[in-house]
């Protein structure tokens, strides 16, 4: 059953909509007035948590959902990389460069793809270039499919001429990734933080940077031998800022409400020990509520054979902890960060691969300049690790303990039933 909307023809909200809202509103906070709940307001769509007098003014200004609505997610997904920013009390140019640069993309997410269609361009370039990944389509042959499309729309239309200008309109959508060359035996990284992106053989095995493979027309090329990708967690961390939704929740820690607190219980990373220390280490860190927290996450990983052995990359993601219980284990808040090319187990060269990430950490707890759009006002941001996640035996590769043998656990030592076999030397 679709909510009723209460909207006129003219598109003003009638009174009969006010009132029906504000009686719905006051029915569900009778109870407990204070909560902080799930808002049905259209843009919210129950994943932002909001105070009863904002679900008021969503709802009887704005509407709510819309049940029967074909949604193709556009509006979500440049909310996701930060596009909610609200200007309403502020024009264009009292924001930074960056950020005016969401509020172009806001705009153009509206501008249809002509004037006779219901189109818009944004939807229609995401879904060519979706197409043309999904089934490997060459640039040229996708230039070729464009112009058949320029010719049969009208004159007027927006759509880019070509691939080049297709992706200037798209690539505020994207997060830049950098490509690290490796050397095959995964002694050295061949990048400039090491001062070892100019040479072409390893300095240690003497390993090529290149080899020789043979393309799809059976031609000899030279391409890398192995590649690290690693995307700055620090443009992720921006983006969180510029949603105002999510800047507000990224409070929570400090200025959410805890209701039926229980001392003796942990319901957030902030209720932890790890939390807490780091506060006492630097206070001047934890006295501002946006300091963020994060921890990262490491397993193999087979893309596109789950039965295939060994693995073939091994994914780190980034955790920011400072969201609420309802929203900080949820997977739009989990940030890929590096893929690291297998099929090599990593053992102690993970630090190796670690290092470009590394270097970010460490600007990143000095603190970087943000744009908080929920307190309309620049910051500096900073960000601490506090643990990783992931299986036992990737913790020997994390920390250097050695996971095998009678001394196998950090925590019991010798203190346990661990025994030697008597002819095969196996723990």
């Amino acid at each position: 059953m679709a909510m009723y909307d209460g909207w006129r023809k003219d598109g003003a909200h009638s009174k009969e909509w006010q009132a029906v809202t504000k009686a719905f509103v006051d029915y569900a906070f009778a109870v407990e007035p204070g909560l902080v709940v799930l808002c049905p307001y259209s843009k919210c769509e129950n994943k932002w948590l909001w105070a009863k007098e904002d679900i008021e003014e969503h709802l009887c200004i704005r509407g709510g959902v819309d049940l029967h609505e074909d949604h193709d997610r556009m509006d979500e997904m440049l909310n996701d990389v930060g596009m909610g920013v609200d200007r309403t009390s502020d024009g264009p140019g009292q924001f930074p460069p960056e950020v005016e640069e969401f509020y172009r993309l806001l705009d153009a997410s509206d501008e249809r793809l002509h004037d006779s269609t219901q189109s818009i361009l944004l939807q229609t370039l995401t879904r060519l270039m979706s197409i043309k990944s999904k089934h490997n389509i060459s640039n040229t042959a996708y230039n070729d499919i464009v112009k058949l499309i320029d010719d049969i729309l009208p004159k007027n239309h927006k759509l880019p001429k070509n691939l080049y200008f297709a992706k200037k309109i798209l690539a505020g959508l994207g997060m830049k990734y950098e490509k690290i060359d490796v050397c095959p035996n995964n002694c050295i990284l061949f990048w400039e933080g090491d001062g070892t992106d100019k040479i072409d053989c390893c300095n240690q095995c003497n390993a090529s940077r290149y080899v020789q493979v043979t393309n799809d027309e059976g031609e000899s090329i030279t391409t890398k031998a192995k590649q690290l990708r690693y995307m700055q967690p620090d443009s992720r961390f921006l983006r969180m800022y510029l949603y105002k939704e999510t800047a507000m929740h990224m409070r929570w820690p400090k200025e959410g409400k805890h209701p039926n607190k229980n001392e003796d219980i942990m319901e957030h990373p902030a209720d932890g020990d790890a939390w807490k220390a780091l506060d006492n280490f630097d206070p001047e860190f934890a006295k501002d509520p946006r300091s963020i927290r994060f921890g990262l996450s490491m397993d193999g990983f087979t893309p596109f054979n789950s039965n295939a052995s060994p693995y073939s990359c091994w994914p780190i993601f980034i955790i920011p902890y400072n969201l609420s219980p309802e929203l900080v284990n949820k997977d739009e808040y989990m940030f890929l960060a590096l893929v690291i090319p297998g099929p090599e187990h990593l053992g102690p060269k993970l630090n190796l691969f670690m290092r470009p990430l590394f270097k970010d950490l460490k600007r990143l707890w000095r603190g970087v300049k943000a744009y908080d759009s929920y307190a309309q006002e620049e910051f500096n941001l900073r960000a601490a690790y506090l643990w990783s996640v992931h299986d036992f035996m990737a913790y020997g590769d994390w920390s250097g303990w050695c996971v095998h043998g009678r001394l196998r656990c950090p925590i019991c030592l010798d203190d346990t039933d661990a025994f030697k076999l008597k002819h095969g030397g196996k723990t």
